[in-house]
């Protein structure tokens, strides 16, 4: 589930943790210890069939994670397993691992993390002759000089009912305020029937359900911020379809019609199918379950209906469980630069606003990272002195992706976010400047930049391919204007904007723009590059995609967290 924000909504998610029955410490004097150890499986079962994977395999399928509390590193942690409860059951692979008895212990080492993935991959096979349906424990024990130690059970099913997904069809040019109807399929791969279906269905934003149906529940998740980003907010769906679903048997999903909301552009349904409430993958459904409010559905009730399954892979991948559906609507979003310029008293002084906003209708969830535009650059004629910038700025002194060898007196200041911007959001940036003698004139180049424009010449280069007008994303601001014809010093001027930019929405990540000056025309020679993300080799090719086209680059580069 979740693959890509993920990670960024729902942190370390279904795909990275097993289940929990019991998790608890051993009795150590308080006094005696620094820090307290912990092991994380998250609840439900691991579930395994009853014919061992044969070799070569890669990865893992048991998950663990561990941590400590407190501060500071602890030293010489290990980890021990025990096996005992899987006699006649299973056994478990543990590589640079030592066995003795039923007990395997691994090296942890130096510990200084609250919650991290161990580095061990573990393998866990099903003997030859386990029962499908039978079950049994592991203990697992992380322990440490001087530290409490911690210890939690999970346990392992063989041979249960097992759902495997089918990717959905990508939605391409989707209209807004149309109708999707469900487009899941997925087939038991397990060794025993399963008695219901348990779908969960996580909306990215800009796609809502009207009237859930009646054996559904909802939530609303307003999103947690990452980095530079405001929070992204998500649905929560999880419908449970009651009805045996034999071994083999292909099944799609019915009656579940997702909306294309005013706010989408690019989007995305994932799903995860489960046999049973507590199996591998569920374990984050009970946290949501803490910390959201669900409220039962409405509508008629969703159905499964009996399908070929062409398309569904055989085999049993642990994360086959889960699925993602994406949606391009066939909408655009206004970004726009803004302006302006207020000297003080003495005229040879002043603060420079800067800043942009994502005037809509569309949210923004660029999760490419390369066509968005995360970032304002502000080029300042040479002789003006910055004397205050603030912590959202930086230096920027790059010329197609190339430090310079001098500075170019240019800045690079933090957009709206860096992959997910809401409409209506915006932020602004103020900077102290200080005007060199003279009466020349004196203009400031304001723009937006993405890190594909960044390698080249002119602006906007790539365009962004959701913002249908341009034209704004670049203003010149007179700091001075030229002198008289007449001769005499001139007097310097305030070149304010002409129009107000919209607030910030709920969750933006700054004040809203002090206003959007009118564009001015020409291009931008110089557009440099981001000082304030990493730089990438982004191509140089502009951005013209076709939906198909630019769904499928997406697709390629979207899971950055698999």
């Amino acid at each position: 589930m979740n693959p890509t924000r993920t990670r960024r909504t729902l942190g370390a998610g279904a795909a990275t943790l097993v289940a929990a029955l019991s998790v608890g410490t051993a009795a150590v004097p308080a006094h005696a210890a620094d820090h307290q150890l912990k092991v994380f499986p998250a609840s439900g079962s691991l579930q395994i069939p009853s014919q061992p994977v044969a070799p070569p395999r890669s990865g893992e399928n048991v998950f663990l994670r561990i941590g400590r509390t407190g501060t500071g590193a602890v030293s010489d942690v290990k980890l021990a397993l025990d096996v005992s409860g899987l006699d006649g059951l299973a056994t478990l692979e543990a590589p640079g691992c030592t066995t003795a008895g039923k007990v395997i212990t691994c090296t942890v080492g130096r510990l200084d993390q609250d919650n991290i993935n161990i580095t061990t991959n573990l393998w866990l096979s099903a003997v030859p002759g386990a029962k499908p349906g039978s079950s049994g424990t592991v203990r697992a024990t992380l322990s440490a000089p001087g530290a409490e130690t911690g210890t939690a059970d999970f346990r392992v099913d063989v041979g249960t009912a097992t759902f495997r997904t089918h990717k959905p069809t990508s939605k391409g040019d989707a209209k807004v305020g149309s109708k999707l109807p469900s487009d899941l399929e997925f087939a038991n791969h397990g060794e025993l029937p399963a008695k219901r279906a348990i779908v969960h269905a996580d909306l990215s934003a800009g796609l809502t359900v009207d009237t859930w149906p009646s054996n559904c529940e909802y939530a609303v998740d307003k999103g947690q911020s990452w980095g530079k980003d405001a929070p992204m907010p998500t649905v929560h769906g999880i419908c449970t379809i009651d009805g045996e679903i034999a071994p083999g048997q292909a099944v799609k999903l019915n009656g579940l019609d997702i909306t294309v909301g005013p706010d989408a552009y690019y989007t995305t349904v994932d799903y995860g199918v489960f046999a049973t409430a507590d199996a591998y993958g569920t374990g984050w459904l009970d946290d949501l379950r803490k910390r959201l409010t669900f409220k039962p559905g409405t509508g008629a009730p969703a159905t499964l209906a009996k399908s070929a399954g062409d398309g569904i892979p055989a085999g049993n991948d642990t994360n086959g469980y889960s699925t993602e559906q994406e949606v391009l609507a066939d909408n655009s979003a206004d970004f726009q630069v803004a302006g302006g310029w207020a000297p003080d008293a003495s005229g040879a002084a002043g603060t420079l606003t800067t800043g942009m906003s994502d005037n809509g209708p569309a949210s923004i969830y660029d999760r490419s990272g390369g066509e968005g535009a995360p970032n304002v650059v502000v080029q300042l004629p040479e002789g003006v002195t910055v004397t205050s910038l603030p912590p959202t700025c930086v230096a920027n002194d790059y010329v197609r992706g190339k430090k310079s060898d001098k500075p170019l007196n240019k800045f690079a200041c933090d957009g709206v976010g860096t992959s997910f911007m809401p409409a209506g959001a915006s932020i602004t940036h103020k900077l102290g400047l200080r005007l060199p003698a003279g009466t020349g004139e004196l203009v400031a180049t304001v723009s937006l930049q993405n890190e594909q424009s960044s390698y080249e010449d002119g602006h906007p280069s790539a365009v962004m391919p959701w913002d249908r007008n341009p034209a704004n994303d670049l203003l010149k601001v007179t700091l001075r204007p030229a002198a008289p014809a007449g001769g005499g010093t001139g007097t310097p001027v305030s070149d304010r904007t002409t129009a107000a930019a919209p607030e910030p929405a709920t969750g933006a990540t700054a004040t809203p723009s002090a206003a959007a000056n009118a564009a001015a025309g020409g291009a931008l020679a110089d557009t440099g590059s981001s000082a304030t993300l990493p730089l990438a080799g982004a191509s140089a090719a502009a951005v013209a995609l076709g939906t198909a086209a630019l769904i499928g680059s997406r697709r390629l580069r979207a899971r950055r967290n698999g």
